[in-house]
Parts: C-alpha cells; structure tokens; sequence
C-alpha cells in the first residue's frame, strides 16, 4: 500500500495490533504520530518506525481527557503540519458479567473508553485534517457481530462503534474526509492465548479444546495476523480507497459474515 508523503495518528498503539499498525504505515511511507497511555513502549515502536526511515512522534495521551487530546493535536501540527489518516484503535473493556450485575460507573468508563477516545481526539484533530482528503479509520471487534457471552458492556460499545462510523461519515464528507471500520476477527496474539485458557476453563474443555473449536469455525481454519488486519487498515488509509466511505470491512478468516 501506498502511503509516501503521508501523516498517520494512531491511537492506541500497544503490542500486537497497535504496534502492527504504526509499523505497516512506516513500511508504507507515512510519517506516524503515536499516541496511548504508556510512555516507554511508545518509543520502543518508535524505534522500529525510525528504523524504514520514516519519523515518530510520541505521544503519550489520556485519550478520555478532552485537553490531553487538544495537546496532542497541537504537538502533531508543530511537528507535521497536517495529518492524513486517523486510526482509532484504543479501547478499554469492562469486566465481564451479565448487564445486570453492570454498575453505571461501568457504563460511563466503556463509553469514555471507547466512544470519547476515539471523538475527543478526532475532533481535535480536525483542523489539520480539512480539505486533503483524509481518512478516518476506526478498529472495532467481532464481539459486535457475535458477543462473547459476559460481554455485554464491550459489544454494545463495538457496535455502536459501527453506528458512529456512518454519521461521521455523513458529517465530515463535506470536509473531504473519509470515515470507515475495520472489525477484526480473532487476533493471534498473547492475549488471545490467555482468552482461550480462561474459556477453557470456563467450559472445563481446556484451552487447546476451546482454540481449536474457534479455529474450526472459521472458513480458513485459523485465525487472522495483526498484520493482516493492519494492511486492510492500510488500505482504508491510503488513496486506493478514495471513494470509500460509511463502510464495514470484517478481517476475519471467514469467522462471521452475513
């Protein structure tokens, strides 16, 4: 994909996927803004952007706290001037549990952590993405086509993810921008293993038993790679998908589809 002479915000840059994408972005020519909480593994993947060639800037960010967002923004604009993609990757996920046992506090840390997030900076961000044509893309899960059972607080936030992407899309066209997703399926990652072990012994079939029961519910018989998932981003990015806008895309291995 191509994305020489581009600048990409990605928030929520962690390891497996978040790391995957500033990297693939890099490889791609873009220059990256790096935004999460944590401050140290920001500059380690800062060190792989800077090693294609490309420049990083760390920033590390409270993405529920509006101001944070407005500085972040302001150091991106110091530094690069305008900004072409946003990926919206951050997320928070609740604990698990029937809604009934949800508090409100829940309800109001899920949506900051995963609506807010990803509007406070957007909208902070605005000013330097007007009128270039840029895109918008925000990350949301599988959990919103098939919720996990207990994870009732985390699937209505993903889904509604979805819903935000078309008024985005409706609100920001006028400005030339560009807003869709990209629902992944399950990631190979350490995380996932540790999600297998715990559904495995929920179930009493152990982890090997619940992975390869997932495993063979896909077209594919495996799961998809955090790059995979990251060149699909890439591609929502990039000027292959100029006329793409208020749209869905499931990476998945053939998990789900309708």
């Amino acid at each position: 994909m191509e994305l020489s002479g581009r600048c990409a915000a990605i928030a929520g840059v962690g390891p497996g996927l978040g790391r995957e994408l500033a990297v693939a972005f890099a490889a791609a020519g873009a220059d990256v803004a790096l935004l999460a909480r944590r401050a140290p593994y920001l500059e380690e993947v800062a060190g792989e952007v800077a090693a294609t060639g490309r420049a990083a800037l760390c920033l590390p960010t409270d993405l529920t706290d509006r101001s944070g967002c407005a500085e972040a923004a302001r150091r991106i604009g110091e530094r690069f001037g305008a900004v072409d993609v946003l990926v919206h990757n951050a997320f928070s996920r609740p604990p698990l549990g029937s809604l009934g046992e949800r508090t409100a506090a829940d309800w109001h840390a899920a949506v900051d952590g995963n609506i807010l997030s990803a509007t406070n900076l957007l909208y902070e961000l605005l000013p330097l993405m007007k009128g270039r044509g840029a895109s918008v893309v925000l990350v949301s899960s599988i959990s919103a086509r098939r919720p996990y059972p207990e994870s009732g607080i985390y699937a209505a936030m993903k889904s509604a993810m979805l819903t935000l992407v078309q008024v985005l899309a409706h609100e920001l066209g006028p400005h030339g921008i560009r807003v869709n997703a990209v629902v992944p399926g399950y990631i190979e990652s350490e995380n996932l293993e540790a999600f297998f072990a715990d559904a495995g012994a929920r179930s009493g079939a152990g982890a090997a038993q619940a992975r390869h029961d997932a495993e063979a519910a896909t077209c594919l018989g495996r799961f998809v790679t955090p790059r995979e998932v990251a060149d699909v981003v890439a591609f929502f990015g990039s000027r292959a998908s100029t006329g793409v806008t208020g749209q869905t895309l499931d990476v998945n291995a053939g998990q789900w589809f309708g």
